[in-house]
């Protein structure tokens, strides 16, 4: 390989090394953070099958704080490693594409020399020579000259091809980087959940067991309440339609609705489970809110938080460590107006239970939805 071959091919040699060497290079970091989250899922999984005390409690939480630390620290290293990634892409595409240029001029001027010679006709070529052996030579020199853009050809596709693998290779780090930053970020709102639901169980407890499995007690006949409570009739409601008035909830927040989706049509009504519900954003979004007046965050739709009018959202809440699969399904919320409404027209099931715990409708939607209203007066 001539010397100017080398100039072209040795840059692409050292990318394709890049490339193979970035995903193999250990990082010793990377593994201990992964060995000591082994360590605390194990932790976290033994936890859950001891007795449900406060104290067990307490160590969850911890455990779930340091647990989620670890990962944010591992997704960070991650972000970082992909960021110094693209750097280092970005920098060899701007080399290969300074080659591609300088190959592509050269071969410009190799085919401009060849299209001068071709029009010279053999005759003339043979005439202006000064015999055999100056003939000769210059058919060399053209049969090189000839051979030479077949090799410039060659590397200009070569070039190109490792050009557009790298291209690929950015795009594809980009999209990965995007995903590892809203990881981080909803990594980091899930750590400020954990943190709040231990300072709220150690104010709502006062450290104190009994209080502690008192607030336990109150959680469950919640459930309870709802499960007992009988069916009294049904009829078929229009959207916007008055179901009922906001009752009361029992143990942490007085007067809300519990407001929930799930898959289910009427039919399979004896299958209803309380724990299958679904994300409720987007059906909400395309139909209308259960209650008027509400106070919600401007991307509700989206995501959930709370504060205003939503008392506690759907998932790992400050309150849902009394839950018995430490989840809270649904949305509660409150309003001024505590008249609650229809979403959308279906075959509204009325429930009665002792109190407003278990008072709920039950509206099953022509799509195969049902919308759950629980806590009524």
């Amino acid at each position: 390989m001539n010397e100017k071959n080398k100039q072209f091919f040795l840059p692409v040699l050292i990318i394709l090394w890049l490339l193979l060497a970035i995903p193999a290079i250990a990082d010793d970091t990377t593994t201990n953070l992964q060995n000591q989250i082994d360590q605390y899922n194990q932790k976290l999984q033994a936890l859950s099958r001891a007795k449900d005390t406060l104290a067990n409690q307490i160590s969850i939480l911890n455990s779930q704080i340091d647990l989620t630390i670890l990962k944010i620290s591992q997704t960070e290293i991650a972000i970082n490693t992909l960021k110094k990634d693209i750097s280092i892409l970005t920098e060899q595409i701007g080399k290969l594409d300074i080659s591609l240029n300088q190959i592509s001029n050269i071969f410009i001027q190799r085919v401009a020399e060849n299209y001068k010679l071709q029009k010279k006709p053999p005759i003339l070529l043979l005439i202006s020579t000064t015999g055999f052996n100056d003939f000769y030579e210059n058919y060399k020199y053209i049969s090189k000259l000839q051979q030479n853009n077949r090799n410039t050809l060659l590397e200009m596709e070569t070039v190109r091809t490792n050009y557009d693998l790298q291209k690929e290779a950015k795009v594809k780090k980009q999209q990965e980087l995007t995903d590892l930053q809203s990881n981080l970020s909803e990594q980091q709102k899930n750590l400020d959940r954990q943190k709040l639901s231990k300072t709220t169980l150690l104010q709502l407890t006062k450290n104190d067991e009994k209080k502690y499995q008192a607030l336990k007690a109150q959680a469950e006949n919640e459930l309870s309440a709802l499960l007992r409570a009988k069916f009294v009739g049904k009829r078929f409601v229009k959207k916007g339609e008055a179901l009922g008035l906001m009752g009361n909830s029992g143990y942490s927040f007085g007067d809300h609705l519990h407001f929930g989706l799930y898959n289910l049509r009427e039919e399979n009504l004896a299958d209803w489970s309380y724990t299958n519900d679904i994300s409720s954003f987007d059906y909400l979004k395309n139909h209308r809110l259960p209650m008027d007046d509400l106070d919600l965050p401007s991307d509700f739709f989206t995501s959930c938080h709370e504060g205003g009018s939503i008392t506690q959202c759907r998932g790992n809440t400050k309150y849902s460590y009394l839950y018995s699969d430490h989840f809270h399904h649904g949305i509660d919320m409150v309003s001024t107006n505590k008249t609650v409404y229809a979403v959308d027209d279906g075959e509204a099931y009325f429930f009665r239970g002792d109190s407003s715990l278990g008072n709920h409708v039950k509206l099953f939607h022509s799509d195969g939805k049902m919308t759950l209203y629980l806590h009524l007066q």
